[in-house]
């Protein structure tokens, strides 16, 4: 074994301890899906075999919805949303108090872009909305997702669908809503319900995946 095996798994080894320490803080409810631990079939005769954790879901609607909601699709959200809401409620006013304090032919205008104001006030919060729901309502198609998860590394799909995310500390990790999503560099997104894990494993598997990313 290397010695930069013998770092990562002593890394992995003191998160799982600070996580198993941590005062507090329950591990999530268990939907009672099949896991199971595996061997790396694609490691090299050479090569200690790693031992990984395999999974499979289906992520339902909701899961997708929040998946897309936290990925870059949606520019204009959270504090940027807020504030050009701040900024074109304020801009609605200045044409309201305008249009009903002063007498002008052209002061219809002010009404105008009053109204203006609120609709883009609304699309900015409704329309990411409908967008992300239909999204989410296509791509939760009842897919199984299946992965195995190796301390290096996660393989995700198979056959000629499979791809592999690389835990060398250049993908980028983010939790929300009982959900753990890890982005690369490609853009690429897996996501993982923390329902499917099992409690008996489910420090050591956030620990794996936590000292092979930065956080987001």
């Amino acid at each position: 074994m290397s010695g930069h095996d013998s770092e990562e798994e002593n890394k992995i080894k003191e998160i799982v301890k600070e996580l198993e320490n941590a005062e507090n803080e329950d591990n999530p409810e268990w939907d009672g899906s099949e896991g199971e631990l595996v061997s790396d079939d694609d490691a090299e005769d050479y090569e200690i075999p790693e031992t990984g954790y395999k999974i499979s879901y289906v992520l339902t609607q909701d899961e997708m919805y929040n998946c897309l909601y936290h990925s870059n699709m949606i520019k204009t959200k959270g504090a940027r949303a807020v504030l050009q809401s701040i900024l074109l409620a304020a801009a609605a006013v200045i044409f309201f108090v305008v249009y009903f304090t002063t007498k002008s032919q052209y002061n219809q205008y002010n009404l105008v872009f009053g109204i203006i104001c609120l609709i883009t006030i609304a699309a900015i919060w409704i329309v990411p909305h409908l967008y992300l729901k239909n999204m989410s309502k296509m791509m939760a198609d009842g897919k199984t997702v299946e992965a195995e998860i190796y301390p290096t590394h996660i393989d995700i799909g198979r056959n000629d669908g499979q791809w592999s995310i690389q835990l060398d500390g250049r993908s980028q990790i983010e939790e929300f809503d009982n959900i753990i999503m890890i982005c690369t560099e490609k853009d690429r997104a897996f996501a993982i319900p923390e329902r499917v894990i099992e409690p008996d494993v489910y420090n050591e598997i956030r620990a794996i995946l936590l000292s092979g990313t930065e956080p987001k």
